[in-house]
């Protein structure tokens, strides 16, 4: 009798489970789906106009999910925990936006350090006898990647009825660069003022190596706290991995379970962010 009582209850208990789990997942159904539609417009944003990638943003979800689900199952398996699961998840959330970051931030460093070398062959085109248009169709044909791409871009919205002006500021807010917006500013100032554009592009491409190069200057100068700032970040997962495979294994997965050890990790973590922030802030310079 009493063995039927302990299985009546654990059918009501997963019943009810199981309709909670139902009545959650209907109720959270539409913002998640609002909420993946507003990530994959991000997505298509920065893959197809900003790093000029044909990637479909769905296929970036579905690769965000993946990495979601396989370090909340290795949180869970390292762990013994939900707490863990939900700690590594929310790292595997963060992870693509990260990784679209250091992409943008890579091909941005790209496109500055090329730029003066454009410049230079937009002066030497336009001396040549060519017009703004078939100076920028030299870039477009034999400069060296990532510029090449943005300038057939450009002139490729150009060709399809863009004026040049707007298809120049298009591409100074797609790149976000200071150097190329100073650079479309002033080619957009000479097409309605006029003047000698082969002149006002070598004062804009020393103006610019200028600017490089204090910028070179500021990031040799605090890259020793930029780099205190990126191992400060790291150390306190440094040292919990060393103390979970070398020293007390039992008393990392305790951190995860008990409250209070749960309590000192979200301590750990808040801290940790916001001091890494407060460095980055602190080494952040703009001239």
């Amino acid at each position: 009798m009493e063995t039927e009582g302990i299985i009546v209850m654990t059918i009501i208990y997963s019943g009810v489970i199981l309709v909670a789990t139902f009545v959650c997942a209907w109720i959270g159904a539409r913002p998640m789906g609002e909420l993946i539609r507003a990530q994959e417009q991000m997505y298509d944003v920065v893959l197809r106009s900003t790093l000029l990638l044909d990637v479909k943003p769905r296929s970036f979800t579905i690769l965000t999910a993946l990495v979601i689900v396989c370090l909340g199952l290795l949180g869970y398996v390292i762990t013994s925990s939900i707490f863990g699961a939900l700690l590594l998840a929310a790292i595997g959330a963060a992870f693509p936006a990260v990784a679209l970051r250091l992409l943008r931030r890579r091909r941005l460093n790209k496109l500055e350090d090329q730029i003066v070398g454009a410049i230079q062959t937009l002066a030497s085109g336009v001396r040549a006898g060519l017009n703004l248009v078939q100076s920028m169709e030299l870039i477009a044909k034999d400069g060296p990647d990532p510029i090449r791409q943005e300038f057939a871009h450009l002139l490729r919205e150009y060709e399809y009825g863009v004026p040049l002006n707007e298809a120049m500021i298009k591409a100074g807010a797609r790149i976000g660069s200071g150097d190329f917006r100073l650079l479309f500013a002033a080619l957009h100032t000479h097409r309605e003022r006029g003047g000698d554009l082969g002149e006002t592009l070598d004062r804009i491409a020393d103006s610019i190596r200028e600017i490089q190069r204090l910028e070179r200057r500021i990031e040799t100068l605090t890259a020793q706290g930029r780099a205190t700032s990126r191992w400060l970040g790291a150390m306190p997962g440094v040292v919990m991995l060393i103390l979970y495979f070398l020293v007390d294994p039992e008393g990392v997965r305790s951190l995860f379970i008990d409250n209070v050890g749960k309590l000192l990790l979200l301590g750990i973590v808040i801290l940790n962010i916001v001091g890494f922030m407060w460095i980055r802030k602190i080494m952040s310079l703009d001239i």
